[in-house]
């Protein structure tokens, strides 16, 4: 494949806004196709069946748009179904859990990782699997945290009383462990990293999305321009607050129109 022309990117929801935003701060010249799938997310609590089908449609989706290659901005389709899509599609197909591996091993001293994600993420355990191919001496502890995605989706901010509620109970199951380093192996995460790490300061929370975009040059032959990146956005269901928080929270690219897919015709 010669220069990438136009990348395909996609979540369950709103948390690839983060790979998206991390994706455009380091890199220039691109044409993307974001896709959320807000009308099923969450994707953690599902079958590992039911989320390779859900991202199936979500690469035939993109490929109507032209995509050259598709990078999967959801820890759950990337730690369950990333080898079934490789196989199903023949155009390059990335995910984000062994630049995230990476990042986490370069950042830990002790080599004592913590792992939070989506309940089929951490029970796949692929984020654990990989790191000890990377560093067979690695240890390693996942904690799924279920109740991240439906909050950050609803709006609940990072500071809100049941935010910190709900992020103190699931960190407090790494007491004792003495990890120094935690993947947030849910895109969705980095929406509530102050607060993350307000209760673990001594903690480094590795951004898979930030992992991401710094290898991206060296998976794909991109653009050698500065010319903007554009970012065309779409979504499964009507636009409750999406568009909102994609303004909030993106400082690499603008977002100022969403438009609906009937996902289920692909």
């Amino acid at each position: 494949m010669g220069t990438l022309k136009r990348l395909g990117v996609f979540d369950s929801g709103l948390g690839g806004l983060t790979v998206l935003n991390e994706i455009c701060k380091y890199n220039t010249g691109l044409d993307v196709v974001y896709f959320g799938d807000t009308a099923r997310v969450p994707y953690g609590s599902r079958t590992v069946e039911t989320i390779t089908r859900y991202a199936e449609q979500d690469v035939r989706f993109l490929l109507s748009q032209g995509v050259e290659a598709i990078l999967i901005a959801c820890g759950t389709v990337s730690t369950n179904c990333l080898p079934a899509l490789t196989k199903s599609f023949s155009l390059p197909i990335v995910g984000v859990i062994d630049a995230g591996c990476q990042a986490a091993l370069r950042s830990s001293r002790t080599k004592r990782i913590g792992v939070i994600g989506t309940r089929a993420t951490i029970n796949s355990r692929a984020y654990e699997h990989r790191i000890r191919e990377l560093c067979p001496d690695a240890q390693t502890w996942g904690v799924e945290c279920p109740l991240f995605v439906p909050l950050i989706e609803n709006g609940f901010a990072p500071d809100d009383p049941i935010t910190e509620l709900t992020v103190d109970r699931y960190l407090s199951q790494f007491k004792g462990a003495g990890v120094d380093t935690i993947i947030m192996g849910c895109t969705h995460y980095p929406f509530l990293a102050k607060t993350l790490q307000n209760h673990m300061p001594d903690v480094s929370f590795i951004n898979v999305g930030k992992a991401l975009s710094y290898g991206l040059k060296e998976q794909f032959d991109l653009p050698r321009t500065q010319t903007p990146n554009r970012v065309s956005y779409f979504v499964s269901d009507e636009d409750t607050g999406f568009l909102d928080i994609a303004r909030r929270y993106l400082d690499a690219v603008q977002a100022d129109n969403v438009q609906k897919v009937n996902i289920d015709q692909f």
